[in-house]
């Protein structure tokens, strides 16, 4: 799986299933109860439902099938997925959100996605086994894997990638005053907090996650400065756009590499037999007219 590309829509599939808890929650309690009251004119629980289900609810309710055929398919044929690969996806996911614990990464996917780590566990394994049942009469030879991988050795070059945290402010006497404090004892995390201006780090104690010097939006003169920094070495002010500076630490660093062909293969025989294959929706269909799906009288989508 390409994690940072189909990390939101795992996220936005997780939020469509979520609703259907609420519904089945509310529904259990009760929708005579107010949702809420704006003025004299209440919205009732009733009506919250109702909207919900008239906007998302067919697409909640295929999405459910679309599930419970891979999971019934997968187990009628056998076919499992190593808990380890799930393992790598969700650190690869937890590595893109810049969490180094387990904690910052649950709390990171509640406040971006209202989910857990357990749910998105199981959105991975769907994924997983419906490759593995839409590629599962494709035959890719080994020498068809390595002629791939050494004609696409770049594709699996891994970038140097550093652990970076920054305070942005908007001079540069403000940035060597910051770089003063941090040289006589300040904690970092909490001047980033009081004193940095950037909206989407400063929160976090101006943590910008794990970088990549692959990442075409980071500047070059960052890159130089967090190439040249030793780990937990604070840099100097280091020039931005308008007339911003910042203060760069590097907390860990992971060197460029060429990942070895056995190390993709899997990868590589998965990528090639899914460009062999039919679309996974049209997999999905297939597997739904093969267990005999019905919704209500109507055919599923």
């Amino acid at each position: 799986m390409n994690n940072v590309k189909v990390l939101w829509s795992l996220i936005g599939a997780l939020l469509l299933l979520l609703l259907v808890v609420t519904w089945s929650w509310y529904k259990e309690a009760g929708t005579l109860q107010a949702a809420a009251v704006v003025g004299e004119e209440t919205i009732s629980q009733a009506d919250w439902i109702g909207s919900l289900k008239q906007k998302y609810g067919k697409q909640v309710l295929n999405d459910m099938i679309n599930r419970e055929v891979v999971f019934q398919e997968a187990k009628r044929l056998g076919i499992t997925v190593d808990p380890k690969r799930v393992d790598e996806e969700v650190a690869k996911i937890q590595e893109s959100y810049g969490s180094s614990t387990d904690s910052e990464f649950q709390t990171a996917l509640q406040q971006q996605g209202g989910t857990d780590v357990e749910a998105l566990r199981q959105e991975i394994t769907y994924q997983l086994l419906l490759q593995e049942l839409a590629t599962r009469d494709v035959a890719v030879s080994d020498d068809e894997l390595l002629a791939y991988y050494n004609n696409h050795l770049s594709q699996y070059a891994q970038p140097m990638q550093a652990r970076v945290w920054q305070i942005v402010v908007a001079s540069l006497a403000e940035a060597k005053q910051v770089h003063r404090e941090l040289q006589n004892g300040a904690n970092f995390t909490t001047l980033a907090k009081e004193r940095s201006i950037d909206n989407l780090t400063a929160a976090n104690g101006g943590d910008m996650g794990w970088v990549s010097f692959r990442d075409p939006h980071l500047a070059d003169s960052l890159k130089e400065t967090i190439a040249s920094l030793g780990l937990n070495e604070d840099s100097n002010p280091v020039p931005l756009q308008q007339g911003q500076y910042a203060i760069i630490r590097v907390i860990d660093r992971k060197e460029a590499k060429q990942l070895s062909f056995d190390e993709v293969k899997d990868q590589i025989r998965r990528d090639l037999a899914l460009a062999q294959v039919e679309s996974l929706d049209v997999v999905l269909d297939r597997l739904k007219q093969s267990l005999g799906v019905q919704i209500s009288g109507q055919s599923p989508n």
